[in-house]
Parts: structure tokens; C-alpha cells; sequence
């Protein structure tokens, strides 16, 4: 299932980078081929398809659609390879990727225009991350007290 849809996905990407670039397919066809044996073809051809995308200035969900079509292929052209049980596209995996691209188009949509969102956007991405992430681990509970400094 796993080459299906690394070979599925790898097909797509070759497909969007034709749409946006003809001439960038047949590179982009090399390396997703290639990608399916060696992991830094995978990536290069990832990195072909967002070349493709930054000089074609194509829309809003082209970018969304490209995207999740590279994630899809670096997921499961990564693990071709890898031992048997070895399930790349999870439901969390899917999920999250769905749910970045649709927050990422409806964030390039919105029609607000505020100067001061550029300064403000990379510190309310680390703290919703830092939320994010504080929230799935375990709480390690100590049943010994915390040592202070020594006493004379």
C-alpha cells in the first residue's frame, strides 16, 4: 500500500508541476522516480515542484494542492524502503496536513490587511506550537522533592 501511494502521490506531484510548467515535468519525473529508491531524489523533486510554484506565481490553492500532493510523496516515498509494518499515512499525519493547508489558504484569502501581522505571526506560531505541544506529553511527576541548595 505504502509504494502504491508513494507512487500514486509522486505521480500527482509530476502532474502539478506539468499544469504550472511543462518544462519542469521531465526533471521532476526523474526525480520522482528516482525518489523511490533514494530519499534525496524524494526531496529534490519536492524542491523542483516549489521552484516550479514560486516562478509560476500560480494561486492560492494550486500552492495548498502542491503542497499536500509533496507531503503525501515525501511520506510515503520515504518509507518504500522501510521495514514491514511501517505505516507512513496515519490519520494524525492526514489530519494535520489537511488542517495546515486549509489554515494556510484561509490565512492567504483573508481579505485583512494589517502592517503590523509580518512582525507579530512568527511569535504566535512558536506559542500556539509551544500550547500544542505541552499539551500531548506526559507530565512527569516526581515523587521525591527537588534538592535545594546545601545548608550549613
Amino acid at each position: 500500500m505504502t509504494r502504491f501511494l508513494a507512487v500514486l502521490a509522486g505521480i500527482l506531484l509530476v502532474t502539478s508541476v506539468l499544469l504550472m510548467a511543462p518544462l519542469a515535468a521531465l526533471p521532476a519525473l526523474i526525480l520522482v522516480a528516482a525518489g523511490w529508491w533514494s530519499r534525496p531524489a524524494a526531496v529534490a523533486a519536492v524542491l523542483v515542484a516549489t521552484g516550479v510554484l514560486a516562478w509560476a506565481d500560480t494561486g492560492v490553492l494550486a500552492a495548498a494542492a502542491t503542497g499536500l500532493v509533496a507531503t503525501a510523496y515525501l511520506l510515503n516515498a520515504a518509507t518504500v524502503t522501510a521495514p514491514i509494518g511501517v505505516v507512513p499515512t496515519t490519520l494524525p499525519s492526514v489530519v494535520g496536513a489537511v488542517g495546515f493547508a486549509a489554515c494556510a489558504v484561509g490565512a492567504a484569502l483573508l481579505p485583512l490587511r494589517l502592517a503590523w501581522a509580518p512582525a507579530v505571526a512568527p511569535v504566535v506560531v512558536i506559542v500556539l506550537y509551544a500550547l500544542v505541544i505541552q499539551g500531548l506529553g506526559p507530565r512527569p511527576t516526581r515523587p521525591e522533592p527537588i534538592a535545594g541548595p546545601p545548608t550549613d
